[in-house]
């Protein structure tokens, strides 16, 4: 595993400072409806449009292992036993070689990541929840698809921003958080769904600390599994019109975004039937890097899941100055398990946007059996 320099460490906060400046939302009242950025921040000669290139199968041909629930089964949380609408006899069949229809792209196409005239685009709103984990209220923001009906059940994707990121920060200009989706189910690419986008830095003392890398900051987003499943997915199903269960249910996310996906993931895959991970950070299993040595959320051995995905995927820039090979040994330790997972390399990409919404380009085609017609 390389290990960090000083460089990587500015890269990532230039890189954070960016993704800040180009977001023109604000904080909201309770409700708000917030409309997404609409500008184009890849105009520079570094993308590459690949309209019409349908890219490359990554998915691996290994089997499913089993292991141990890993996470915190409270009995006021989610459960999949009652939720489910589908059985898991019938999701193996059903799903059965899914992740082998997968065709990936390495780059996402310019024309997702800015809105197109004429076509209507999702309601983004302000949501303020009690979180019985961190003993207040807090906010988020939910994506409802753009003709969303109290008569239709939808299925659900928790999007997690990055390190030092907040509820906000995946609608800044250039990731295509609301657009991508609706272009896609436009095209007929993608299901409809609603998105739900956290702040997922829960310290254990409710206070937390600096905000700036290092490990002391990175252990508040360790407590983040608690109250996506104690407190938003509750709050979510009681306030949107939802379809319940693995099937339909997914959770991705960037940099920490991704690491934390992983671990959830993986460890309640009871609950997500669709995980992933675009730019990974450190930390799922032990690791070193410039901020000191991560002890691990999981053992190698323990990152498995349960109960088998239905879609694990995995992504990186190949010139990513700041987590460097953590994606690809997460990648390769999953196969060491016997987990099926598909990895995608973003030719050129650092540990920016281009990577981000590549990765969710790819990764929302997969969701809710889009596959299966």
């Amino acid at each position: 595993m390389k290990v960090f320099s000083i460089l990587s460490l500015i890269t990532f906060i230039l890189a954070t400072e960016a993704i800040a400046s180009t977001s023109d939302v604000k904080r909201g009242n309770k409700d708000d409806d917030i409309e997404a950025p609409n500008k184009n921040i890849w105009k520079g000669s570094n993308h590459h449009s690949v309209w019409g290139n349908s890219g490359h199968s990554n998915g691996h041909g290994n089997s499913h292992g089993h292991g141990n629930y890993w996470g915190h089964h409270d009995s006021d949380s989610e459960s999949s036993n009652s939720d489910s609408e589908v059985s898991d006899n019938e999701q193996s069949s059903i799903y059965d070689g899914y992740m082998e229809r997968v065709v990936t792209s390495d780059d996402c196409p310019a024309q997702y990541l800015t809105k197109t005239e004429g076509v209507t685009y999702p309601t983004i709103k302000k949501v303020s929840y009690y979180s019985s984990t961190m003993g207040r209220d807090r906010e988020m923001n939910v994506i409802l698809p753009a003709h969303y009906s109290h008569k239709k059940k939808y299925p659900v994707l928790y999007y997690l921003h990055a390190l030092t990121g907040d509820e906000d920060s995946l609608l800044a200009d250039g990731i295509g958080t609301d657009i991508i989706p609706t272009d896609l189910y436009n095209e007929g690419k993608a299901k409809e769904m609603i998105i739900v986008l956290p702040d997922q830095y829960v310290p254990a003392d409710g206070v937390g600390v600096e905000p700036i890398p290092s490990l002391e900051y990175c252990e508040g987003y360790d407590n983040f599994i608690n109250e996506l499943i104690n407190d938003i997915m509750p709050y979510i199903k009681s306030h949107y019109s939802i379809a319940t269960g693995r099937e339909n249910t997914a959770i991705c996310g960037f940099s920490m975004g991704g690491r934390n996906s992983l671990y959830i993931g993986y460890t309640r895959s009871d609950l997500f039937g669709y995980v992933g991970a675009f730019s990974p950070a450190p930390g799922v299993t032990p690791g070193d890097d410039m901020l000191g040595h991560h002890k691990g959320l999981l053992t190698e051995s323990e990152f498995r899941a349960d109960v088998p995905l239905i879609v694990s995927f995995i992504s990186c820039g190949t010139n990513d100055t700041f987590i460097y090979d953590f994606p690809k040994s997460y990648d390769e330790i999953l196969t060491k398990n016997g987990q099926k997972n598909i990895f995608v390399d973003v030719p050129g990409a650092d540990h920016d946007l281009r990577a981000c919404a590549t990765g969710y380009y790819n990764f929302i085609q997969t969701l809710f059996g889009a596959l299966l017609h």
